[in-house]
């Protein structure tokens, strides 16, 4: 476990590891890639528009102002066309909204109709008193047919459609006082109470003789008072009335519709076209994009892909952006590794840094890991007593120190001011000794100093993956053996 190499890298460690070369990691600043700009330095702006004259092509500018151009044209015919075709649509489309709303209307007073005649026979035949109450929720509640008068109203206000359904209507209230007192004549036959019935039941005057007749004859009036001829008869006219609504309705929303269609029919055909110079326009517009720009940049995909120069193809503008793209290519190459490693290693130290360090925690398995949290011991002293220079320079020494005391595949990181983290892979409890004497070493060096540095030393908290009776996550449980440490007098080590 001496060696600093006995351990291979792991592949979830070439995972997420973030330095694409190959290398296990680069933790120093001197590791960090240097941008080579050419002789000439970075080119301006100036510098690439002198050469627009050597790079040729077609002007999509020029193409699009004459695309531009007839588009504008032929769209405010089509669109002037269009303003027509909607208002015809519009007239259409309320004529057969008017219907629809005064047809469900006429549908809703012969349903309503139909549901009370319902209900009322049902009482007198079975003396179910839900009937009764269903009625009621009809008459008082629920008011389809009055609601049914009332939309028809609304949109056909004084027209046959309408009086034919007011008809249907004064029909319908005429029946209900023959279906009152059914209702009431059942109540007696069937015993009830009538003041547990609604008052329009209460209100009708049964004579005596009625009220005197035996239970069975008193049901077979009620039967016959809302299943006679005259019943019928009043039934037949709310049916007439009704068909006669709907009938008229349908005369009117035709002659309505033949009028809006034979607009549309006329506007429609000067629509066409124009439809079909816009068709010939944009088949031309296929046609040069696909060879002045979707072919050419299906090329330059390729090539980038395959980290190659451009194609000086397509039109002007692609041409222009080639030639830049080619002579920043190599530019942004150079600077590609410098940025990826400043994204993810501490500039002071260059150790890995905080965001790294959390990033890799959530992807490392907690099990087979060493966390191990470290404590420059009163290092504000040292900022205090010497200065941030001086800090600095402790702070670069630490890591050095810690960088040589474990292994290249074990990630060492800075993640605050005085604070470093490392993780072992490949790691148990087994380590511990280990582990105290390469702390102890590191302890030794920091106690003896070179280049006049202050003495400090480490504060350290192990927790390990197969650690016994876990308290919370791993980095929990170092940070709380660091701070038995602290505790305890600083410059050590304990485990979780």
């Amino acid at each position: 476990m001496n060696s600093t190499k006995d351990i291979p890298m792991t592949e979830e460690k070439k995972d997420i590891d973030p330095n694409e070369s190959g290398s296990a990691h680069v933790t120093h600043m001197s590791d960090i890639p240097q941008v080579n700009s050419d002789a000439e330095g970075p080119r301006t702006v100036e510098q690439y528009s002198r050469r627009e004259d050597k790079v040729g092509g077609v002007r999509l500018q020029v193409l699009n102002i004459l695309m531009i151009v007839a588009f504008g044209i032929l769209s405010l015919y089509l669109l002037f066309g269009t303003f027509r075709t909607n208002e015809g649509y519009t007239e259409m489309r309320a004529a057969t909204d008017k219907y629809i709303v005064c047809q469900q209307a006429a549908s809703d007073m012969q349903a309503a109709s139909d549901y009370l005649t319902d209900q009322v026979r049902t009482f007198a035949v079975t003396g179910d008193r839900e009937a009764v109450a269903r009625y009621f929720e009809e008459v008082n509640v629920t008011k389809r047919r009055d609601n049914a008068l009332s939309s028809m109203h609304e949109y056909l206000s004084d027209s046959d459609a309408e009086s034919h359904l007011a008809d249907a209507l004064k029909y319908s209230t005429e029946l209900m006082d023959r279906e009152y007192y059914a209702m009431a004549v059942t109540a007696y036959a069937r015993g009830y109470d009538l003041n547990d019935f609604p008052e329009a039941v209460r209100s009708v005057d049964v004579p005596e003789a009625v009220i005197g007749l035996p239970a069975a004859e008193q049901s077979q009036m009620a039967r016959n008072l809302v299943f006679d001829e005259v019943y019928q008869d009043y039934k037949a006219r709310i049916a007439e009335s009704t068909d006669d609504c709907i009938g008229d309705l349908v005369d009117q929303t035709r002659l309505q519709q033949l009028s809006a269609a034979d607009s549309l029919l006329s506007i429609l055909r000067s629509q066409h076209i124009v439809i079909g110079l816009l068709l010939v326009l944009s088949l031309s517009i296929v046609f040069l994009t696909t060879f002045l720009l979707i072919r050419p940049l299906s090329s330059c995909v390729g090539h980038i892909r395959q980290k190659q120069p451009l194609p000086m193809d397509g039109a002007y503008e692609l041409r222009f952006l080639a030639q830049t793209y080619n002579t920043m290519f190599d530019q942004v190459m150079r600077t590609q590794d410098a940025l990826s490693y400043e994204a993810s290693h501490d500039a002071l130290t260059g150790l890995f840094n905080r965001s790294f360090f959390d990033s890799i925690r959530k992807k490392m398995d907690e099990s087979s890991i060493a966390m191990i949290l470290i404590d420059v011991d009163k290092f504000k002293t040292v900022n205090d007593t010497y200065g941030h220079s001086t800090g600095d320079h402790v702070l670069i020494s630490v890591a050095e120190i810690l960088r040589g005391s474990f292994r290249t595949e074990d990630y060492v990181c800075r993640i605050g001011g005085d604070e470093f983290a490392v993780i072992m892979v490949h790691a148990d409890s087994n380590l511990r000794g280990l582990l105290m004497s390469k702390i102890a070493a590191a302890n030794a060096k920091l106690a003896h100093p070179a280049d006049g540095l202050p003495v400090v030393s480490l504060s350290v908290g192990v927790a390990f993956g197969d650690r016994e009776n876990p308290g919370e996550d791993i980095f929990k449980d170092a940070d709380k053996a660091l701070y038995r440490v602290k505790e305890g007098g600083r410059c050590g080590i304990d485990f979780y």
